[in-house]
Formats: structure tokens, C-alpha cells, sequence
């Protein structure tokens, strides 16, 4: 009888759960927002181009804001 492999992390579906988008993603590819470290998958955030920050999507709306 064969034995069934694991998944390795990346492929499996993830402990954790995006605070924005709700979806399952893995703890080791989690992203924290630098205003208000809120946990989130790395598809919901954004790198800030002037400073390198990563923000959540709604920071980096407020950051858009106040620079205009």
C-alpha cells in the first residue's frame, strides 16, 4: 500500500484566515499592515512606493488621501 504524501505548506490550504478577504492562507506567507497590523494573505495588501511599507488595502487608501 502506497503511503499518501502531505502537501507541502505552500499548497496546502492554510491555517489562517485573511482578515479582509476571509480566505484560508498559510501562517508563514502572512502579511502584517505596518498602520494598523492587521493580518491579512499577501494578495490583499500593498507595498507603499515611497516608503516600502506594506499597508492593507484600506491604509493604503488612506495613505493615497492624504497625499492628494
Amino acid at each position: 500500500m502506497a503511503n499518501r504524501k502531505t502537501l507541502p505548506w505552500w499548497l496546502d490550504g492554510g491555517t489562517e484566515s485573511c482578515d479582509l478577504c476571509e480566505q484560508p492562507h498559510a501562517l508563514q506567507s502572512q502579511r502584517r499592515c505596518a498602520a494598523c497590523d492587521r493580518a491579512s494573505c499577501e494578495h490583499c495588501v500593498t507595498v507603499d512606493p515611497d516608503t516600502g511599507e506594506i499597508l492593507c488595502h484600506e491604509c493604503a487608501g488612506e495613505a493615497g488621501e492624504d497625499k492628494g
